[in-house]
This record gives structure tokens, sequence and C-alpha cells, in this order.
């Protein structure tokens, strides 16, 4: 089921992970969880996308409070 209201998901690269955590001032240990068997992810593999275990996801939204483009990210876990 393709939901209409999900989130931008994207895999970053190691560099790309690196630089943006860097930016925001948080360590990849200490990043937030995500599971790989959740559904944004499973999409992104069904676009085939690869989604290992350890990979940072930035999730990209619009908020009411925060405006466009609010950036929040996630560490695959199994």
């Amino acid at each position: 089921m393709k939901w209409n209201n999900t989130p931008a998901h994207e895999i970053l690269s190691e560099t790309q992970a690196s630089r943006e955590l860097r930016l925001i001032g948080i360590s990849y240990e200490r990043l937030p969880l995500i599971k790989y068997e959740d559904a944004a992810l499973a999409a992104l593999r069904e676009e085939g996308i690869e989604t290992k275990a350890g990979s940072v996801v930035r999730i990209t939204r619009d908020s009411k409070s925060a405006g466009s483009g609010f950036r929040y990210y996630r560490k695959i876990i199994l």
C-alpha cells in the first residue's frame, strides 16, 4: 500500500551523512533508529534503492511549526 502523506526518505552516502551530521552537531552513534522493516524503507527497496543496516536516512517533511523542508535523520537497524 502506498501512503500519500509519507515524507521523503533518502539514503545518504557516508560522506553526505558525515557532513550533514557534523553541521547539525550530532554524532552517528547518537542518531535515533529506524527499523529495516519500516514501510518507507521497504518502498525505497521496491524502487531499487539499497537500504542496508547502518546507513543514515534523511527524512524531509513540511511542518506547521518548523516550516517547509524540515530534515531529520535516522540510522537503519535490523
